[in-house]
């Protein structure tokens, strides 16, 4: 699953000058410290608001977007508590809009015109109409980066006020490698069927698929179809064209659910072909549909849950995401990461910052990994190019097991320059 479908700097403190390092990197110690005004929009002497929106009701695809302001307000806590906030402001989420699926765009000026924020996050949504506002005012917006707006088609670069939690940019419709192919290379899989829905965002993801697999053959495409419905109950025609074609790995564009569908179709059929499954890194889904999962892969562009040993990053968010008592999932992480690029940021621009020094400061970092939650970031690049960089497990028994990783390196990472797919990538942590 390539990031530019789907989705490095770790922020270190220079200890030599000591009385200047905890003046810029701990900010927030001190008692009685003083730190300069701040003209900034939802800047207080006090605090610092930032608001954020996320499909929570009304969705389709029955995910839990709405969790990731969960991650937001752990992380501020925790920030909150260990270190007095940032720059002696507390962290504050003084906004959490739903856009109900069809309402982003109203949701999304209300953000930047009623709420008063310094910057907007999480943004957790399935379709980001509203986007503009964002890149119009130049508001630092950081959030779940999956759809084209944050910067994709044919290769654009994205807005550079845009920070996703995995890198910006996304080009779903091109050719380049990724995890997904290098998997079919990995297991020896040789015959490839995908399938799309008949909605634009879909049929581009699955675009690329067939484009990568055309550019890198280390399968052959026999069976592709992008006509489906959403919510379609019965994949009984599609499963038997595709056993009759000797279809042995099975790359979907689908929803969790739907997939779950075509899977149990699969095995009622007898299909023996594995599933890569792009979304389906949700624990209480696997565990329901373990009967119909088992055996297939799936893929996370952060570090799983399940990685041993665990990074520090990861056992922060447990800690303190159990601690508010948020919801531990995919979703609450994604928030818990837009906080921490936001907080690196704003650390990064110094204690005068604004809102275009947090934007200029968070785009020369080099290497972000959240302390070991992501396989790192350079967002110098990162809104025009990156490389596919994931962790991939493998569904045993209704549970996530870490495959092809190393202890301590859990992401398969292939850069975008590569001419051929290669047997051994890069791993990274």
């Amino acid at each position: 699953m390539s990031r530019s479908r789907t989705r490095r700097f770790r922020w270190l403190a220079l200890l030599a000058v000591v009385s200047l390092a905890v003046a810029i990197v701990a900010p927030s110690a001190g008692a009685g410290q003083k730190f300069p005004a701040v003209d900034q929009p939802g800047v207080t002497d006090k605090e610092i608001h930032v608001g954020g929106v996320a499909t929570i009701s009304n969705d389709p695809t029955g995910n839990t977007l709405g969790d990731a302001f969960d991650g937001v307000e752990a992380y501020f806590k925790y920030i909150d508590t260990t270190e007095g906030g940032v720059y002696g402001r507390k962290l504050v989420l003084s906004s959490k809009r739903d856009d109900a699926l069809a309402n982003n765009k109203q949701e999304v000026q209300g953000l930047v015109s009623q709420d008063d924020l310094f910057a907007v996050l999480p943004v957790a949504v399935d379709l980001f109409s509203g986007a503009d506002s964002l890149v119009n005012e130049k508001v630092p917006t950081f959030g779940v980066d999956i759809q084209a707006e944050w910067g994709s088609e044919d290769n654009k670069p994205g807005p550079p006020n845009f920070f996703g939690q995995f890198g910006s940019f996304i080009c779903f419709n091109c050719a380049q490698p990724s995890t997904s192919v290098w998997l079919a290379k990995k297991l020896g899989l040789k015959r490839v069927g995908v399938l799309a829905f008949a909605i634009p965002q879909s049929k581009a993801a699955c675009d690329g698929y067939l484009k990568s697999f055309k550019k890198y053959p280390v399968a052959k495409v026999v069976f592709s179809d992008s006509s489906l419905s959403f919510g379609q109950a019965d994949y009984s025609a599609q499963v038997a064209q595709m056993k009759d074609a000797g279809v042995d790995y099975v790359i979907t564009c689908l929803d969790g659910n739907s997939t779950a569908t075509l899977a149990r179709e699969m095995k009622k059929q007898g299909l023996d072909a594995i599933q890569a499954l792009p979304n389906a890194y949700n624990h209480e889904f696997v565990q329901k549909n373990a009967e119909v999962l088992d055996g297939d892969y799936s893929f996370t562009p952060f570090t799983p849950f399940e990685t041993k040993p665990k990074p520090a990053g990861l056992k922060l968010y447990e800690k303190w995401i159990k601690k508010t008592g948020g919801a531990r999932n995919e979703h609450s992480l994604d928030g818990w990461l837009n906080a921490d690029l936001f907080v690196t940021g704003l650390k990064a621009a110094g204690p005068d910052f604004t809102r275009q020094k947090l934007v200029d400061a968070i785009n020369k970092m080099k290497d972000y990994t959240a302390n070991g939650l992501l396989p790192g970031v350079d967002w110098s690049t990162a809104h025009q190019d990156g490389p596919d960089c994931y962790a991939i497990t493998r569904i045993v028994n209704g549970q996530f097991k870490p495959v092809f990783g190393k202890p301590g390196k859990p992401f398969v990472c292939l850069p975008g320059t590569l001419a051929k797919i290669p047997a051994n990538p890069e791993v990274k942590g």
